[in-house]
């Protein structure tokens, strides 16, 4: 298995409701700013591996006894997942390397060019499995960053057009 392809299916392994195909585990490998990921010797390894995965978030987060009569009370059904504190996406978990090489919708705005992000700070010596990952993501994030949804426009006072372009700049490099 080439190295993206290991990453990502660790990802998806990890977080199947988080990343449940090749796209989202890429937005989130080269991205998503503050990932916990750095390159090392040309590839994107996690800097400091974390053996948890999701289902540790859903357990903490599982309706009590106390909440689920709440809900009750107030005509609510709440979810299988919720009162057990499975993973929804839990079938995804066995199929990990497989969808490491399928991709799909992000379904989610990416999130906003910034010059700090591992796409932008890919090494020159990168290994060529993450060049041709970086110029995929890069695909489906460009048009997204030059015509940014009304929410994300909504949110955005934050960056200047400078880094705006500069942004968009790296990333048409990638592309061409």
């Amino acid at each position: 298995m080439n190295p993206v392809s290991a990453t990502l299916a660790g990802l998806i392994s990890r977080y199947p409701c988080a990343y449940p195909n090749r796209t989202q585990a890429l937005h989130h490998a080269l991205i998503m700013l503050g990932n916990g990921m750095a390159w090392r010797r040309g590839l994107l390894v996690d800097r400091v591996p974390d053996p948890r995965d999701c289902r540790d978030i859903h357990q903490k987060s599982r309706l009590t006894a106390a909440e689920t009569k709440l809900y009750a009370a107030a005509g609510i059904t709440p979810s299988t997942e919720q009162i057990t504190g499975a993973c929804p996406a839990e079938p995804l978990r066995a199929r990990a390397a497989e969808l490491a090489h399928e991709p799909g919708p992000l379904d989610r705005d990416p999130y906003p060019p910034n010059l700090q992000i591992p796409l932008f700070l890919m090494p020159t010596d990168a290994d060529t499995h993450w060049q041709q990952a970086a110029r995929e993501i890069a695909a489906v994030v460009a048009p997204l960053w030059q015509q940014p949804s009304p929410a994300v426009l909504a949110t955005e006072n934050e960056y200047t057009t400078q880094q705006r372009t500069a942004a968009l700049e790296r990333v048409a490099a990638l592309l061409t």
